[in-house]
């Protein structure tokens, strides 16, 4: 059977928008298993050693306390003299009383020194 031009233009015409159809049916399914990995790469990985909130909660505690503890130390090591607890009075005193305790200390070490021994002949 001999098939003519018209028939043979209307054939070739649906292969290319059968074709055309298949070309769009697999980008869009290859759009939709992109968007499918890309939310799995994106969704949140459940914490393996971790099994209740709770223990997180303890190690958030924990960790603020240990940061409390070592706020508290590093602070002492930079904290100045100030007034607070020390009055002019009382560092005064402080400095009159170290001077008295050295000239007694000298005293009595002078007194050790000038008297002789009991048992020595004079």
């Amino acid at each position: 059977r001999i098939c003519s031009k018209e028939h043979a233009n209307t054939t070739h015409r649906s292969d290319i928008v059968v074709l055309k159809m298949a070309a769009r049916t697999f980008l869009v399914l290859l759009a939709l298993a992109l968007v499918a990995l890309s939310a799995q790469a994106f969704a949140p990985m459940p914490a393996f050693g971790v099994k209740s909130s709770t223990a997180l909660e303890a190690c958030r505690v924990n960790a603020k306390k240990e940061k409390i503890k070592r706020n508290r130390e590093n602070m002492r090591k930079f904290q100045t003299g100030g007034r607070r607890g020390t009055s002019r009075r009382k560092t005064l005193k402080k400095i009159q009383s170290s001077t008295a305790r050295a000239e007694e200390a000298e005293f009595i070490a002078k007194c050790f020194i000038a008297t002789p021994p009991p048992d020595a002949d004079e």
